[in-house]
């Protein structure tokens, strides 16, 4: 199980281009793509249960230990969404490579989080916890068909 590799920070935003343009100047690199999540056939988004049709626009800035990823929500509900709504931008996550999501999202419910959104990306998918309350964070755990890391 394990949670040794922290890949990610994940910063909601209102406005990607603009942030895109700030944290490129910041960390000296060219500004990366943005991509837009999936329709939700694709996904099969869940939030707090039920389906959702919530999507986003993602940029993803590679650094040499970690990935900065900038989320700006878009239509329908979504955990970035309310993270936006609530708080304003600021850090939405950090995310874990995990093997077996299932498994390893046990220790982190019997702490006390609940499952805020899960779904799929080409390759595999995701599931977000929302741990505020016992560790301070909202964690993320990736998992990947195949090895891709």
């Amino acid at each position: 199980m394990g949670f040794r590799n922290m890949v990610q920070v994940g910063i909601v935003v209102s406005d990607i281009e603009r942030a895109r343009s700030k944290w490129s100047k910041l960390l000296g690199l060219d500004p990366q793509p943005i991509i837009e999540t999936e329709s939700w056939e694709e996904t099969q988004m869940s939030f707090r249960g039920s389906p959702s049709m919530g999507r986003a626009k993602l940029t993803f800035f590679k650094l040499e230990n970690i990935v900065l990823e900038l989320i700006q929500p878009l239509d329908g509900p979504s955990t970035w969404r309310d993270f936006l709504d609530r708080h304003g931008e600021g850090i939405h996550h950090i995310a874990f490579i995990v093997e077996d999501a299932e498994d390893s999202k046990k220790p982190i419910l019997e702490l006390g989080a609940i499952e805020e959104q899960r779904g799929l990306f080409k390759g595999g998918g995701y599931i977000y916890l929302d741990a505020r309350g016992s560790l301070g964070a909202i964690l993320e755990l990736l998992y990947y068909k195949g090895d891709r890391r």
